[in-house]
């Protein structure tokens, strides 16, 4: 039951492996909604509940995912199944690698759109073109968008480029990518704080992000912070298990989770401030979602060279996070064709890259030509971020702590965990069992909408 070997390498570093992961734990959905839910949840209130629900909840199924991978050194699906023949368990633990599988695949299906769309205005932010009124904000966003030529050639450019990336192998393309854009988008972003700073309003910023008023909470609140701090991580996608298949048995996995999670939430932290200088600077109204960052962002940016210089360098940096953020979640894919098909991995990659491409085209069509074709009021776009963010993704964590808590012996998750963690393992196993499991199970029926049918029901 001992840790096998990884017959293709390892990562070549601890750092290494770190700026792999965060780069695809940070993406452009935390950088949207974060700072506008602290604004609307209590500021600092809403930040140390969401800092609790990283700790009890993304931390102990993050180390999960790693340990899982690490032990398995498998595709996902051959993987479990491999787990579960070993733990005298049900076969159909299977499934559960396919729907991470499967989750990977849709998620980056519609991701690939939206991150075409920050590498459009990265180069019409270089041209001056962002300049203009709030009409023309929101007609410049909508006029791409709901072309689908101009949005079909930046999702396939997106995915060429992604695909480029994993091809050339989880080191020599990731790790090296990783290592090159994470430590600059970081910087970067400094420098853009700075120019806020001169810009824009800090001061009011920050007053709108960390000014508490517990008041401002609710049970609302908390549930938003549960089902952030999950989806921030990228957890349930089958990314981190197979990022962890890589790593070497002699891996802290604790503090490598620990410095992820300070690394994303900080990144995250940085980009909310930049956006929020600028937008509540130029008097305008903080909006949820990317909203804010392709139709709020540009009416609020200074005038001249400054503001081109701003408007490139931040949609350059979200475009970098997001290119890190769909190589990790094209990974599993990859891997699986190669384990299954005994594909190289550039054949692999590519197979893998189209699959994507050609379900993300629904996803594209969906603001224009398909946007009238609705199942049960909601088109292909939404129907696959219900399917893969809101059902797969947390049912697919809540089944990995059901597994590791609940079905393997204690001696196999002792050795899951790796000789590293063994002071842990009993803490580790407990949160899983409790804190995360309860935690997911209440995200899953929040998003179902059971606590909005709650509250109606207590206020009849």
């Amino acid at each position: 039951m001992n840790i096998r070997e990884s017959s293709y390498g390892y990562w070549s570093s601890a750092r290494a492996f770190v700026w792999v992961a965060a780069g695809g734990c940070i993406g452009i959905g935390n950088i949207a909604r974060l700072p506008y839910l602290m604004g609307q949840y209590g500021g600092w209130v809403f930040l140390a509940v969401y800092v609790g629900a990283l700790l009890l909840l993304g931390l102990p199924l993050l180390v999960a995912e790693w340990a899982l991978g690490r032990w398995m050194r498998d595709d996902v699906i051959t993987g479990f199944g491999r787990m579960a023949q070993t733990a005298d368990a049900s076969r159909r633990w299977r499934l559960l690698g396919g729907c991470a599988l499967l989750g990977a695949l849709m998620i980056l299906s519609y991701y690939s759109v939206v991150a075409g769309w920050s590498l459009g205005y990265v180069f019409r932010a270089a041209s001056g073109g962002l300049d203009g009124d709030a009409a023309a904000a929101a007609g410049r966003f909508l006029e791409l968008a709901q072309d689908p030529e101009r949005s079909l050639a930046w999702h396939t450019l997106f995915m060429v480029m992604t695909c480029i990336i994993v091809a050339q192998g989880f080191r020599e393309g990731m790790e090296r990518a990783a290592g090159y854009f994470v430590p600059v988008a970081f910087v970067a972003l400094v420098a853009i704080v700075l120019a806020a700073a001169h810009y824009g309003d800090t001061y009011a910023a920050a007053e709108y992000m960390f000014v508490g008023d517990a008041g401002r909470l609710g049970w609302r609140g908390v549930m938003e912070a549960l089902q952030q701090a999950f989806f921030t991580l990228a957890l349930g996608f089958g990314s981190m298990l197979t990022l962890g298949a890589y790593l070497p048995a002699s891996m802290p996995l604790g503090r490598l989770a620990l410095t992820v999670i300070v690394l994303d939430t900080l990144f995250s932290l940085l980009c909310g401030l930049v956006l929020l200088a600028f937008v509540l600077g130029a008097g305008l109204q903080p909006s949820p979602g990317i909203g804010m960052v392709f139709q709020t962002l540009p009416q609020a940016l200074p005038p001249g060279w400054a503001g081109i210089a701003v408007a490139t360098s931040f949609y350059l940096v979200i475009f970098v996070v997001t290119l890190l953020s769909a190589a990790a979640l094209l990974e599993p894919l990859t891997r699986y064709l190669m384990e299954r098909l005994r594909l190289t991995r550039v054949f692999a990659a590519t197979a893998a890259a189209i699959m994507v491409w050609y379900l993300g085209l629904g996803s594209m069509l969906s603001f224009n030509v398909l946007a009238d074709l609705r199942l049960f009021g909601q088109n292909f776009f939404e129907w696959m971020q219900l399917l893969s963010a809101t059902l797969i993704a947390p049912l697919s964590g809540l089944m990995i702590c059901v597994l590791i808590g609940h079905v393997l012996p204690t001696e196999l998750a002792r050795s899951v965990a790796g000789p590293r963690e063994e002071r842990w393992t009993g803490l580790w196993i407990f949160m899983l069992s409790y804190p995360a499991r309860l935690g997911l199970l209440a995200i899953l029926l929040y998003a179902l909408g059971a606590f909005d049918w709650l509250a109606r029901l207590w206020a009849a």
